[in-house]
């Protein structure tokens, strides 16, 4: 999967990641009330979700002046766990790389003490020497996708020019039986959601089966760990379908435009900017989907009462 010589590191990263077996929740004491007499005041114990911070630092080759720069990129509020996928999917869906050859290099960053050699919640990356890089075109990129300053006319305007549409156009391909499905498959999978009720899930659907799952508190990164995932692990993605636990918003409509996902199925509403990158950029976009109904904003085309038995469940 990964060249060993070229992505030494990134390897490393991962499996100090895994060596460390990030605990994405814990238990605590609780004293639940009841209107029920017969269960008020019981001492119990609750699964609750962890939330820490994940800073990125990047390091890009700089032509002008022939050597290499670093700069903190982002920090996030995350669940602990896959957190290189996370780096990946983000580096990914801001457009600053298109695949895992872009990546020179991938570390957790130098611990305070020789207890802790690693920084578990500081990940810098390097890209190769090949990728150009603006530093101040993305911090204009990042104001762009900001929901606060800019009309979403401005917004989509920016997402036109840096992302041409290269969505698969074909008709007809997806059951209308599996969108009733694919939440409820999604949440089968969320062990988290299960023990903690506190994080958003996600997950890309292709060829009969969920190719890549995560979950997160926040749901941009659950997002970006799925966007890494698949980077890691490159599969065809043509005719797939991206799975929300929740709402959508613009940036995971353009996470999924970047990542040339054609169709996007989500439990909760769509805003009206994801709407219109729905329509400007020919996503199909579902909603408020249950077991027995869904609604469908834009794009019904792909959607077929039969569909084809590879897309099946």
């Amino acid at each position: 999967m990964l060249k060993p010589k070229q992505h030494s590191n990134l390897e490393l990263a991962l499996a100090r990641e895994n060596a460390t077996s990030a605990k994405a929740s814990y238990i605590t004491g609780i004293q639940r009330f009841s209107a029920n007499a017969n269960h008020a005041h019981q001492i119990q114990q609750d699964c609750l979700a962890i939330e820490e911070p994940l800073q990125l630092s990047l390091q890009w080759f700089c032509q002008r002046r022939q050597q290499y720069q670093q700069r903190p990129l982002s920090l996030t509020m995350r669940t602990p766990g896959d957190d290189v996928a996370l780096a990946l999917g983000f580096l990914q869906s801001q457009n600053i790389i298109e695949s895992l050859s872009d990546v020179q290099d991938i570390r957790f960053a130098q611990g305070a003490t020789t207890k802790q050699p690693y920084d578990y919640n500081h990940l810098e990356l390097e890209l190769a020497r090949h990728v150009q890089f603006d530093w101040a075109a993305l911090e204009r990129n990042f104001a762009s996708y900001s929901s606060c300053g800019l009309c979403g006319a401005s917004s989509l305007k920016a997402l036109a020019l840096r992302q041409p549409a290269e969505l698969d156009i074909r008709e007809g391909w997806l059951a209308e039986s599996l969108i009733y499905q694919l939440p409820s498959l999604l949440q089968e999978q969320q062990a988290l959601f299960k023990q903690s009720g506190a994080v958003h899930g996600a997950g890309v659907w292709a060829n009969g089966q969920y190719l890549s799952i995560a979950e997160d508190i926040g749901r941009h990164n659950a997002l970006d760990k799925v966007l890494g995932q698949l980077l890691l692990a490159p599969k065809q993605l043509a005719r797939s379908v991206l799975v929300l636990s929740g709402r959508v918003s613009f940036e995971l409509m353009q996470k999924a435009l970047v990542a040339k996902l054609p169709v996007v199925v989500a439990v909760g509403a769509p805003s009206s900017l994801a709407l219109s990158v729905a329509k400007q950029f020919n996503i199909t976009l579902i909603g408020f989907t249950k077991n027995s109904q869904f609604n469908v904003y834009h794009a019904p085309w792909r959607i077929s009462k039969e569909g084809g038995s590879l897309y099946e469940s």
